[in-house]
């Protein structure tokens, strides 16, 4: 029952083996021994295999074996009419029937089929029965009865609002999703409807947007717009999104700027969707610059850090934070510290106020030494203008005798940018 269950979830399948082959080529007249042997948990795979190949030939038997009650039979048999396919199209309303057993395998099982043998033998007799399964109790009915709407395809359209209200079910969403994308232009209207849901707003969207491209953008949809600020949080903030969902709602909320900026900025509260939201940052620019200033007083190291990080994803254009970034150099907390000197350093030559204060942690043994590592780096990115008092500083910090990779690294980068200074003080 396990198996089946797995290969009904994930489509996997067995290699062919010899005796599967030689099963396969057995006489219609062996029939009832691969029927019986269905229930047989050694065999009952390879014996499924060769009624697969006997194809039409045990559609009869598997539809009568479907509802023995005997064991497992029933269950591997729907599994087996599913693989079949097109050509046990006799065996729909048999399929139908077991739709409303009490097995639970057996229903995902059945619903898999229906699917499988699709349109048009299956389509106007199940599409009902599978709709209604989209609300079964048993997840692997939900996701085997949505799959099958979905390789259905146009003919299932009269399932359409049963698939949009799984959109708001998070382990259905993906599947319902392409489902209706395979139904197409029937799902037009009903999903235009749909985007007044936030819940699913963002899913009928990028349904929409690849059903009927024209009708999207007629409808907003091809940028994000003050509308979407709701259901995008939504999905940035939640957790059963998969990243690159997450990732595309931080940057439509990006593009709506000062509308999509607080919303980004209360996800640093979430340490789970903080770095995303940073991220996003890259995409707003310097119109975030004074809200993220404002936001480096907060309580919380972890929210510091990470509109830190915001400010570094902006870069070089949020330069008006370089005072307010050279005092976290100096914060309590040393993962800000070490954020702080690499934010300075995605700021390149406007980080030219902060050399002083880089110097000091490049001579502060108390410091870790991997943001030594960065101070050195950042005060590098400010060159030339800097040329004499980061080869000054550098010259000193190769004479650090406590940390081998910061004495390594000033050595190092002061041969790189100033060969003659560096030998005149030793260094070779």
């Amino acid at each position: 029952m396990y198996f089946l269950l797995q290969v009904i979830m994930f489509g996997s399948f067995a290699a062919s083996s010899p005796a599967t082959d030689a099963a396969a080529d057995s006489a219609p007249d062996r029939i009832p021994v691969l029927i019986a042997a269905l229930d047989n948990p050694g065999v009952r795979y390879g014996a499924s295999v060769a009624l697969t190949r006997l194809g039409t030939k045990a559609v009869p038997a598997l539809q009568m074996s479907l509802q023995s009650g005997k064991g497992e039979v029933p269950v591997w048999s729907a599994y087996t009419l599913g693989q079949i396919g097109p050509a046990a199209q006799t065996a729909v309303t048999d399929l139908i029937r077991a739709l409303a057993s009490s097995d639970d395998a057996l229903r995902a099982a059945a619903a898999q089929a229906l699917g499988r043998i699709g349109p048009p033998s299956a389509a106007a007799a199940a599409v009902d029965s599978l709709s209604m399964a989209v609300t079964d109790p048993q997840h692997n009915v939900r996701s085997s009865a949505v799959v099958a709407l979905g390789q259905i395809g146009p003919a299932a359209a009269i399932a359409t609002a049963d698939l949009i209200d799984a959109l708001s079910d998070s382990q259905l969403r993906p599947l319902a999703r392409t489902a209706l994308t395979k139904i197409g232009p029937a799902t037009v209207n009903p999903l235009l409807k749909a985007l007044g849901d936030d819940n699913i707003r963002y899913d009928a969207s990028v349904v929409l947007l690849q059903v009927d491209p024209n009708a999207a953008r007629e409808a907003g949809l091809d940028n994000a717009a003050a509308a979407d600020l709701t259901a995008l949080s939504l999905v940035l903030n939640d957790l059963t999104r998969t990243p690159a969902e997450r990732t595309a709602a931080a940057t439509a909320l990006a593009f709506l700027k000062t509308d999509g900026v607080p919303v980004l900025m209360a996800a640093f509260e979430n340490g789970q969707t903080a770095r995303t939201a940073a991220q996003a940052f890259a995409k707003v620019g310097a119109v975030a610059a004074p809200a993220l200033i404002d936001a480096l007083q907060h309580a919380n190291p972890e929210v510091r850090s990470t509109v830190i990080d915001a400010l570094g994803h902006i870069g070089p254009a949020a330069s008006e934070a370089t005072p307010h970034l050279v005092q976290m150099l100096k914060d309590d907390d040393s993962t800000v510290r070490y954020r702080a000197v690499r934010a300075l350093h995605e700021f390149e030559h406007q980080a030219q106020p902060a050399i002083p204060t880089l110097i000091e942690i490049i001579n502060n043994a108390q410091e870790s030494e991997q943001t030594q590592h960065w101070a050195i780096k950042t005060m590098l990115v400010t060159l030339p203008e800097t040329h004499d008092v980061v080869v000054e500083a550098l010259i000193a910090a190769s004479r650090e005798e406590v940390r081998y990779g910061v004495r390594h690294l000033a050595r190092q980068e002061v041969l790189r940018i100033d060969r003659t200074a560096a030998e005149a003080a030793g260094i070779k």
